[in-house]
């Protein structure tokens, strides 16, 4: 699929457990816990920036709606800045009819997607968030680009609205905001909860060049990267390896090093 300038949203899709991109159940703890009581490391997820999310390769995005838990009716839009130069309406409501706050004239269900055209290489993807933007369209939007955003001494992550979790089992980054600016807000970062599939490639970078660590305690503001603590160690084996690390983003890395041997390092 060549890429292009301009940014397309497909229509909603629904979500078919066993066959769709993602597993929902994975995610569920992410819409009903606080940012600070999510266990990254059980969950072997990783916090990273949300605001460097940008595409090494060309690849076409899906995004899916995971969760939300403030009763807000919230749309949720995409920007590409670079070869893709354009913004999108992503979700016009992010609310759902069977969310952890639940809202009977929702018109999605948890695990609804939609698919996005193709986007270059090069491009910086950001996401916005109207906080109930249906019922108040005046209302500013939080950005993944904090730059953009309005400090507030409510939000004790400063300009910091948007936290972003990688999943290197899956490739799969979660992306959830805090839609409060003033005295009402509680910091919980699960208001809203989306999935993003930027691809393998795309992930790998994030991964490797944004990543935060796995406490969930930290503060946005101004976090610090960390390094990855996957490493080839020297005369270990491929095997070796495999059984010391333990983790499916090192084994794809090494499958490609090595092919065409194709050793399977799933088990």
């Amino acid at each position: 699929m060549p890429s292009s300038t301009s940014l397309t949203v497909g229509p909603v899709q629904n979500y078919v457990d066993g066959s769709s991109w993602f597993d929902l159940s994975r995610y569920d703890a992410l819409g009903s816990q606080d940012r600070v009581n999510v266990n990254l490391t059980a969950s072997d997820l990783w916090l990273v920036d949300a605001s460097k999310i940008k595409l090494a390769s060309d690849y076409a995005p899906r995004i899916a709606f995971i969760n939300e838990s403030a009763g807000n009716r919230s749309p949720i839009s995409i920007s590409a800045s670079g070869e893709t130069f354009d913004q999108a309406l992503v979700f016009k409501d992010l609310s759902g009819i069977d969310s952890a706050l639940p809202s009977e004239d929702a018109s999605l269900s948890r695990g609804d997607w939609v698919q996005l055209s193709n986007i270059a290489a090069g491009s910086q993807l950001n996401f916005s968030v109207v906080p109930n933007g249906v019922v108040q369209p005046g209302r500013k939007a939080l950005s993944t680009d904090y730059t953009i955003n309005p400090e507030t001494p409510y939000n004790s992550n400063g300009p910091v609205f948007w936290t972003a979790y990688a999943d290197p089992e899956t490739s799969t980054v979660l992306l959830a905001y805090e839609d409060q600016t003033s005295w009402g807000s509680d910091n919980d970062f699960n208001d809203g909860v989306i999935a993003l599939d930027i691809g393998e490639e795309n992930f790998d970078q994030l991964f490797r060049t944004a990543n935060l660590g796995q406490d969930a305690t930290i503060n946005l503001d101004g976090a610090q990267r960390v390094d990855v603590p996957y490493e080839l160690e020297a005369g270990l084996g491929l095997v070796g390896l495999a059984l010391i690390v333990g983790h499916k983003a090192i084994f794809r890395k090494v499958k490609q090093l090595f092919a065409p041997q194709k050793v399977d390092f799933s088990h």
